[in-house]
């Protein structure tokens, strides 16, 4: 006899979409979708794009064009850029934003191969 595998709870629990709240009255749903995780890999892997254009395309493909005008409206700091692009990640990939935070301090170290010299006496 064949084997009947029921889904259904665990799609409609995986239909419900992630959110990052900006500030108090700013709450946006993070597009989880399959074509944005596609199109996000292939904005990280694009070397010829500047990075400030790959924050502001991964904030709109993940949170929509309204969020990123808010938040461009904040004039924050590159770093609340990068945390936002870093919760929009972790959403897509379903880790959380620690673990996220870890693979980005691990893949800088992993860039950084620079061998300190020692000095000749």
């Amino acid at each position: 006899m064949s084997r009947a595998y029921d889904i259904v709870e665990k799609l409609k629990n995986g239909s419900k979409k992630p959110t990052v709240k900006i500030d108090e009255t700013h709450i946006y749903e993070i597009n989880t979708s399959k074509n944005v995780g596609i199109f996000l890999k292939g904005l990280t892997e694009d070397s010829k794009m500047d990075d400030f254009e790959k924050i502001d395309k991964i904030i709109e493909a993940g949170i929509g064009k309204e969020a990123l005008e808010y938040i461009d409206s904040l004039d924050l700091p590159i770093a609340s850029y990068v945390v936002i692009v870093n919760v929009i990640m972790a959403a897509i990939n379903d880790v959380s934003l620690e673990e996220i935070e870890e693979m980005e301090v691990e893949s800088t170290n992993k860039n950084n191969n620079f061998r300190k010299k020692k000095r000749r006496k």
